[in-house]
């Protein structure tokens, strides 16, 4: 077994076909089959199923493929650190981040790193805060960013900024002219509620948990899985939604920010990494420069 077989590998399940696989790879359709053919002989199972012009992962393939992730990403990571030229960094990395850094921290937070190394480049994957800790879990990506820093064995946090969630009414609604309310005057309140995967939505959970309270019968209009979804729906007047700060300020015209009384909704946006994880010179290049913002 060796990179190039399970990179042909991992071309085949991304692409779904052998062809473009090869194109990806920049080798002949031929040469890549025998490269699937030798590591199944050295496994002693099939990989893939062939179907036609294409070809799906089989139950031993899709454990194969998570292991070709894993050590790829290894692989790439000690070239970045020993290879040539150590001078230059260079490289991909890739990032998982739910949809508030994604949307509020990441454009600027990229823009400047990148000015800083060119050679660089930066893949971001948006996924609820949920998906980001399995996504990190899996090795699909490199770090990842979202409102429920890891409290995982093996990993590390930074906090890069504060963030607020708060209830978005639209500015017609009842609420508007209003600071903050209890959370008893949420009964019988349309709310739009996010998927449970949403780090938004637990750290509303959690702060209600901590404080003792719950919310009041209530009806749930709609369970929405982005926090731009939400902001469309209370401008709608379709109901109110929990969502952070940065996207009523973005939306300010038609939606306004009220405080719940009692609750305490502030969190980190947080940067999380594996610590025991070999890593590229260009990503830890990339925690550093977090670090050195947040301190």
């Amino acid at each position: 077994m060796n990179i190039a077989e399970l990179e042909a590998l991992k071309a085949v399940a991304e692409t779904g076909s052998f062809t473009r696989a090869a194109d990806r790879l920049g080798m002949s359709q031929p040469g890549l089959s025998r490269q699937i053919q030798r590591l199944e002989r050295e496994l002693g199972t099939r990989l893939l199923e062939r179907r036609g012009t294409g070809a799906i992962l089989t139950d031993a393939g899709r454990e194969s493929m998570q292991f070709a992730i894993r050590t790829i990403s290894d692989f790439d990571a000690l070239v970045s650190r020993f290879g040539p030229d150590p001078s230059a960094l260079s490289g991909v990395i890739r990032i998982v981040a739910s949809s508030t850094p994604a949307e509020y921290l990441v454009p600027a937070l990229i823009s400047e790193f990148t000015q800083e190394h060119t050679g660089i480049s930066v893949e971001v994957l948006v996924a609820d805060s949920a998906q980001v800790a399995r996504t990190l879990g899996d090795r699909q990506a490199d770090l990842g960013l979202s409102g429920m820093p890891s409290s995982s064995v093996g990993y590390s946090s930074i906090a890069m900024a504060k963030d607020e969630v708060v209830l978005a009414v639209s500015a017609n609604h009842k609420f508007a002219d209003l600071r903050s309310i209890t959370i008893d005057q949420l009964r019988d309140e349309n709310i739009i509620e996010r998927e449970g995967g949403s780090g938004t939505w637990q750290t509303v959970v959690q702060a209600l948990s901590a404080a003792g309270v719950e919310l009041p019968e209530h009806k749930v209009s709609m369970t929405l899985g982005s926090t731009q979804a939400v902001i469309a729906a209370v401008g709608q007047t379709l109901g109110v939604g929990f969502v952070t700060q940065h996207a009523v300020s973005s939306h300010s015209n038609n939606v306004v920010a009220i405080r719940i009384d009692g609750l305490s909704l502030e969190r980190d946006l947080s940067l999380t990494y594996e610590t025991g994880r070999v890593r590229g010179r260009h990503t830890q290049a990339f925690i550093d420069f977090v670090d050195a913002k947040s301190s």
